[in-house]
């Protein structure tokens, strides 16, 4: 079975190296990405065979895969799909991605795939704060969870892309699109956005010779995602912007209450606020 993934970012390299890993008698794998840099270093990990975007290769690679692995960022994959909707692809193909919204890319492959091409909605909960290719670990989804959230197509192309999770070590969970998003805008964008949000107020203020200095655990730990991908962040931020404002609206009525009482030196209103759960 021949394996096309599309993008050899963070999460797609370490999805390259992991099937070859663990899928080693199983596929045949081969890739497309925009940096020749990174392409060497693919291929020095003897993953297959790769080129550029808009060569022979890639159309080639399209027509004879069996599923396509799409690891770009989520407003460039209607562009993906556009180009291997045009191409003559197997019949019984299976495209799938791991992009951090879902909405809008199973929108995507509804309006451009049609009923002709399966797709299968996924997303690692994986990542770090690292990008590229040089960060990449055929460990990196061992013990982790992947989410698989909507589809185009038969139920048991679903079944093909969870086992190929599966054999990486991953734990499957299920859930909706429209959920997904909402929750994610909770659990992964919100703390990314209040994360860039601390790291440029602190700088901005105190300077980065203060923060490096006196800047500690607390600090480090939760501003340590700000050095994340802005292209990437700034992407994903706008493909699931109505669930992200609804967040960022919820922790502005939040501090707006730690700031009234704070000027009214309420030390039970502020323990009242503070005070929450661990789930």
């Amino acid at each position: 079975m021949k394996i096309l993934i599309y993008g050899l970012g963070h999460i797609g390299g370490s999805l390259a190296l992991g099937i070859k890993k663990y899928h080693k008698n199983h596929y045949e794998i081969s890739f497309i990405d925009k940096d020749k840099k990174t392409l060497k270093k693919a291929r020095r990990q003897m993953l297959g065979s790769g080129d550029l975007p808009g060569t022979s290769f890639e159309n080639d690679s399209i027509r004879s895969a069996d599923i396509i692995f799409v690891c770009i960022d989520p407003s460039k994959i209607k562009n993906v799909l556009k180009k291997i909707k045009k191409l003559e692809t197997k019949k019984d193909l299976i495209i799938t991605d791991v992009a951090s919204t879902k909405v809008n890319v199973l929108s995507y492959a509804k309006s451009i795939l049609g009923k002709e091409i399966a797709f299968v909605g996924g997303h690692p909960i994986a990542g770090t704060e690292n990008s590229g290719f040089e960060h990449a670990d055929p460990d990196l989804f061992r013990g982790k969870t992947f989410i698989q959230s909507g589809s185009i197509g038969l139920k048991k192309n679903v079944s093909v892309v969870l086992s190929i999770w599966k054999q990486l070590k991953t734990n499957i969970i299920q859930i909706k699109p429209n959920e997904h998003d909402r929750v994610f805008s909770y659990l992964s964008h919100l703390p990314h956005a209040l994360s860039f949000c601390l790291n440029k107020v602190a700088l901005k203020r105190l300077g980065s010779k203060r923060v490096k200095s006196f800047g500690g655990t607390s600090y480090m730990d939760y501003s340590r995602i700000s050095s994340s991908s802005e292209k990437l962040w700034s992407d994903i931020f706008l493909s699931n912007k109505d669930n992200l404002i609804s967040s960022i609206d919820d922790s502005i009525d939040f501090l707006k209450k730690l700031k009234l009482a704070l000027k009214k030196h309420s030390q039970s209103k502020i323990s009242n606020l503070i005070k929450s759960k661990r789930p």
